[in-house]
Parts: C-alpha cells; structure tokens; sequence
C-alpha cells in the first residue's frame, strides 16, 4: 500500500513483460549494463557515488521501457505504484538470506533522507563525525524535505516501518537528487555509507528479482558468498 503522501497522478501505467518482450538486442544492451554495473559492488563504499548512478541509470531505462513514458515525474510514481514492481522487490525481502534485504535494511536505517542542499542553505547541513541520531534530532522540525515523506508518520505511530517497495524507491531518489545538488553531499554525514547501501540494495534487488542475469562463470563468487554468511 503507497503512503498517502507518495500518492500522486497514476494516469500512466507499467506493463514489466515489456522486459521480457523486448528485442534481442536492446535486451543484450540492457543485461550488458547490469553486468558492468554489477561488478562495481566489490568496490570501497567511497566508489559507489557513480555505481549507484549507473543502477539508476538501469532503473529509468526499465522504468521508461515499462511504462513507455521519459519524464521521471511521469515513471515514477507509475512504478512505485505497480504492484509487479513491488511483488518483485517484496518477493525477494521475504528471503531470510537475501543480500539484497541485508543491504535494504541497511540503507533504511538512514531514513529519512534529507535535501542536503536545503539543509545547507538553512546553514545547518551536518558533516563527518556526527552521529546519525543527532543528525535527525537537528534535521526534524526544520521544514526541509525529506524522503519517504511518511517516515515520521510511522514512527510516531509507533510502527516500525518495513523497507517496502514503495519506500525503497523513494529512499533511491532522495539519494539521486542529493548527489546532485548544490553544494552537494560531500562530507555530509554518513554519506558514503547511505549512497553505498543505496547502489547494493538496489543492484541485488536487479540480480535476486531476476530481471537481469551477468554472463556465466566458472570462477566462484568469494565476495557473494562471503556476505551470504555475514548475514545469517
């Protein structure tokens, strides 16, 4: 169910079979660019400003694919709305063992993420060594932006909220402005940490929902097997 707030006009609908539907070779390119993209997990979390990127990256193409529309206020809420999206995602977070739902749950306990650039503009944008909990505390009753929109909503309720489809996508586009914005997120706090988990939950959530496949290898994978254990 979307959050009252993330609701907005839904007149453009998303087919996903589109994805599968798709000719050979736009389907190569897409499955390319995944797997370029893939590899860039085994990267520092201080490399993953232009990993998560280039998951966004995928993430609108499939989304414009699915929905045959280019402006993001169009695809957007068309996806978040969508209730295949969301059983692929929500499918996959009910796996124990999934690392796509370790790093989703890593990423949302960052929530709810702030306009840095309002934040610096207020003059009140927090740097490096500061704790998560008192960057919320100093954020909260400031009026900037923030997604999701109904993060306080849910706490104040007292519920603990589950990283969602719905609220992972807005969590994925509080991150993509930021990177962006005026002065930017450079030494913001906890920053590295929010963007890395960010670019992971969502390559796994292309990887484990099976919407796009890297090239067979004999090689092991040390590094998924190594972060399997880690989260059991």
């Amino acid at each position: 169910m979307i959050c009252h707030e993330m609701q907005t006009d839904l007149n453009t609908k998303s087919d996903l079979t589109r994805v599968e539907r798709t000719d050979k070779a736009a389907k190569k390119m897409l499955n390319d660019h995944f797997e370029n993209t893939w590899k860039q997990r085994e990267l520092s979390p201080e490399m993953h400003g232009i990993a998560f990127l280039q998951a966004w990256t995928l993430l609108a193409v499939t989304a414009e694919l699915t929905t045959q529309v280019f402006d993001p206020q169009d695809w957007f809420p068309a996806i978040q709305a969508d209730e295949n999206w969301a059983s692929r995602f929500n499918n996959v977070m009910d796996e124990p063992k999934s690392l796509m739902r370790m790093y989703t749950k890593r990423f949302s306990a960052f929530w709810p993420i702030y306009n840095v650039a309002r934040l610096d503009q207020n003059g009140i944008l927090l740097r490096k060594d500061t704790s998560r909990e008192e960057a919320l505390l100093k954020y909260k009753d400031t009026g900037v932006s923030f997604y999701p929109e109904c993060w306080y909503r849910h706490l104040n309720e007292g519920a603990t909220p589950i990283p969602d489809w719905q609220h992972t996508l807005a969590g994925w586009m509080a991150v993509r402005r930021n990177l962006f914005a005026d002065p930017g997120w450079k030494n913001s706090e906890n920053h590295y940490r929010i963007i890395s988990n960010a670019f992971l939950s969502m390559i796994y959530f292309f990887k484990e929902s099976k919407m796009y496949f890297e090239n067979p290898s004999l090689k092991p994978d040390i590094f998924e097997r190594t972060q399997v254990l880690s989260s059991l």
